[in-house]
């Protein structure tokens, strides 16, 4: 299982040219499994100075000892690669390993195939477990084929899911969010219930009442929900074992104001990634120039041994994640 974190800070979205690697050293660098499974965190719109600069126990035991971070301060940057910073945007680039058409939170299902579709389509399973309705958008080109529960109502394959817990969310009211948001502490158990029937081959839980409390300008209440957040990942850490591989991340960050986001504040395009588990070597803060959300995809399709892409428009594997496997 693997959990990544992404965060950015200032705006170069043009990637990085490729460099040459040095010749491997006499001693073969150490071999690692590849992870049976990947879980894709997003907290929605938690600025990386948080991530990086508040009591997080859980982060800050994987950013430091026992997983690796990409976007650290002092490290290199992480960003959205916009120019848009909205969620759906952001969401289709962590899903498809590309930078996304879409530029609203408005646009229409995606009718390209995502991460998700890839697994299926290899012979995995696949979960989609979301706060924020619209994530469906962005979650698969296919979504019935995986299982879903996204928002208070909307479900895919209710069998795999826990009927009382689904209940409890549809009667539940959408505060902090609207519409059919459906308030993270009942996210939290979906997911946690579905892992502890099972753990699929990839799973992407979208967390999202950081972002809703941050546009109240609710400070407190956002702080609040960064750390209910962590303790939810040190329970899913304790949930899923030691074969999946969990990687954290945000979909954009927040303007320097912190209570809004988008293409007219540059700043609210920096992100994070911090990722722990099966095939994660604990790296600590790792010490790469730049990266973006569409990176991720290409990171977990090296994770669980799927085929890359290599369409010009696609991310990169982040390398020191997923280089040391045989």
């Amino acid at each position: 299982m693997v959990v990544v974190f992404l965060s950015c800070t200032t705006p170069p979205h043009s990637r990085r040219p490729s460099v040459a690697f040095a010749a491997p050293a006499a001693d073969p660098p150490q071999r690692f499994a590849r992870a049976d499974s990947a879980i894709i965190v997003a907290l929605d719109g938690v600025r990386w100075q948080d991530v990086f600069g508040e009591d997080l126990p859980t982060l800050h035991r994987w950013m430091t000892t026992e997983g690796a971070t990409v976007g650290a301060p002092g490290h290199g940057e992480m960003w959205s690669s916009g120019p848009n910073f909205v969620s759906l945007p952001g969401y289709t680039e962590i899903l498809t390993g590309r930078p996304s058409a879409c530029q609203t939170n408005q646009c229409a299902a995606i009718d390209a195939p995502t991460i998700v579709d890839e697994v299926l389509d290899h012979g995995g399973d696949a979960a989609v477990v979301a706060s924020w309705e619209i994530l469906e958008q962005a979650a698969a080109r296919e979504p019935r084929r995986a299982a879903v529960s996204v928002g208070r109502h909307h479900v895919e394959h209710p069998d795999l899911f826990d009927a009382r817990l689904l209940e409890v969310g549809r009667a539940a009211g959408p505060w902090p969010g609207s519409g059919d948001y459906r308030p993270d502490a009942l996210t939290a158990r979906v997911a946690l219930e579905l892992f502890a029937r099972h753990v699929p081959k990839l799973a992407f839980v979208g967390l999202g009442d950081t972002d809703e409390w941050a546009h109240h300008g609710d400070r407190r209440r956002y702080l609040a929900s960064l750390r209910a957040a962590d303790a939810f990942l040190g329970d899913l850490e304790k949930r899923v074992g030691d074969h999946a591989a969990i990687l954290v991340t945000a979909d954009h960050g927040r303007n320097a104001a912190f209570r809004d986001h988008g293409g007219g504040w540059h700043e609210s395009g920096r992100v994070w990634l911090i990722a722990k588990g099966a095939g994660i070597e604990a790296r600590g803060s790792i010490d790469e120039p730049m990266h973006h959300l569409a990176d991720i995809a290409p990171t977990v399709r090296c994770l669980l041994g799927l085929p890359p892409v290599t369409a010009l428009d696609s991310g990169e594997a982040i390398a020191p994640l997923c280089t040391n496997y045989p």
